[in-house]
């Protein structure tokens, strides 16, 4: 009951009471005499009965109306902490931090939980009833589908995932635009930052590449040595280049092996024999791929001079190898060391 009708029939009542009462009253006992500490007060009786009741309401109205006033403020408060918190998780699954002030307890602990948690929204259409969250989800996925959004009123920091990934989306084949994307990127541990990086490596120069201080995986060397085996690409390396690609970065054996089996096919043959003896000579992953090119390149007697000098059990297929050829039977080289 609001606290119009609890007033309205409130006074009713007393009405009712009082109507009631001073029609039962002898009309010589209307009237009585209340004296407290030498003051009298003379009122009628039906007065004096309802004054008990009126002072009550009044108290009881005073009551509500406290109580309405804080439970306004109140629910304005939780309002306010609600809107806050649902800010909070718009930001968190657009992959942003930020702080913000709550009164309750109850939304400082959800606050917290969420600062701790990792957002992985899922693919499938979803629809929480929250306008804002509803709007990120669909942002997300847009994004997700390589699709381009506009994010600047959310001001995300610079170096955003989200936002670089929409600038890769964006960007597509504009090197510029990479460039800005990676401008952002100290590492590569960032999805949208490997992304970009991995565009550039499909489509622009050698020296463009090494203006980004980033350490190349096997992956991305053996990737540029594929562009400068294809005729159709214009992609070129200079030797120099390529001695630089291979000696600088950890290839490992298998690694070294690879990219000797792109470039047999690339380089002049005295070249590649140059190139790959001076690899081994200062790391010893690259002897596998050396005896790759010596047999490649038929060069039987530089081979078993080369195993000679190794040891029992080191490069046995290689030795394998060798022994079918002294003896007539021609093996094709990656045929047997395919599984190397």
């Amino acid at each position: 009951m609001g606290i119009r009708a609890y007033l309205f029939f409130s006074f009713l009542l007393l009405a009712v009471v009082g109507i009631y009462t001073y029609s039962i009253v002898p009309s010589e006992n209307t009237y009585y005499t209340l004296t407290i500490f030498g003051y009298s007060l003379e009122l009628p009786i039906a007065v004096w009965l309802i004054v008990p009741a009126f002072v009550l309401l009044v108290a009881s109205v005073a009551h509500m109306v406290f109580y309405t006033i804080k439970n306004f403020f109140t629910k304005r408060l939780m309002k306010k902490d609600y809107e806050s918190l649902i800010t909070e998780i718009k930001y968190a699954l657009l992959g942003e931090e930020k702080e913000f002030e709550y009164k309750s307890d109850s939304f400082k602990s959800l606050s917290a939980a969420i600062k701790r948690m990792k957002f992985n929204p899922k693919s499938e259409d979803i629809k929480t009833g929250e306008k804002e969250i509803d709007e990120i989800y669909d942002i997300l996925e847009k994004i997700r589908d390589g699709e381009c959004v506009d994010l600047k009123k959310f001001r995300l920091r610079s170096d955003n995932e989200l936002l670089n990934q929409n600038r890769l989306n964006f960007a597509k084949d504009d090197k510029k635009s990479i460039g800005e994307i990676l401008k952002h990127c100290p590492t590569l541990d960032n999805a949208a930052c490997k992304k970009a990086f991995d565009a550039l490596l499909t489509q622009s120069s050698y020296a463009e590449i090494k203006t980004y201080k980033y350490q190349l995986t096997n992956e991305m060397i053996l990737g540029l040595l594929k562009r400068f085996a294809d005729k159709e690409d214009k992609f070129t390396l200079s030797i120099e280049e390529i001695k630089e690609l291979l000696e600088t970065n950890n290839l490992g054996a298998n690694g070294f092996l690879a990219t000797a089996k792109i470039l047999k096919n690339v380089l002049e043959p005295d070249t590649l024999l140059k190139l790959y003896d001076n690899l081994q000579l200062k790391n010893h992953d690259a002897a596998f791929s050396y005896l790759y090119i010596l047999f490649e390149l038929r060069l039987i007697d530089k081979a078993r001079e080369f195993l000679d000098g190794t040891d029992e059990g080191d490069f046995e297929k290689f030795k394998i190898l060798l022994f079918l050829r002294d003896n007539g039977k021609f093996v094709d080289t990656d045929y047997l060391i395919c599984n190397a």
